[in-house]
């Protein structure tokens, strides 16, 4: 086992709570096992840490890159150089208090390709 991950893609409408609910589950499960890394979703389904304010110890912070282009409705992944650095903007965004705290990143990222299929 590689460590926890106390919950998955939280979404706290008020973007207070969420750091204080792992800063007591972290104190809980450390009573139990100091050893394992936590594995910390930001906020908003894992992509929003702008109200994070304290680094944990032995956590490793989680975010969830998914792109809107290619899902229906929305503009198709086509790799060009604009939609690239849209992705990014929207990544570095994302790792802003991990880059500032110089702690570890896991990320879920990649654009989605649909395919129509015909018969």
């Amino acid at each position: 086992m590689a460590g926890y991950n106390p919950v998955n893609e939280p979404a706290d409408p008020s973007h207070t709570r969420l750091q204080d609910f792992y800063g007591r589950v972290e104190k809980a499960i450390r009573e139990v096992d100091a050893d394992h890394i936590l594995f910390l979703d930001g906020n908003t389904y894992s992509m929003d840490f702008s109200a994070f304010k304290e680094v944990l110890p032995n956590c490793v912070y989680a975010i969830h890159d998914y792109s809107t282009m290619g899902f229906p409705g929305h503009d198709p992944y086509l790799g060009t150089d604009e939609q690239k650095a849209t992705l990014r903007r929207q990544y570095e965004r994302k790792v802003e208090f991990m880059k500032a705290h110089g702690v570890p990143v896991r990320g879920r990222t990649a654009p989605f390709r649909a395919t129509l299929l015909t018969v």
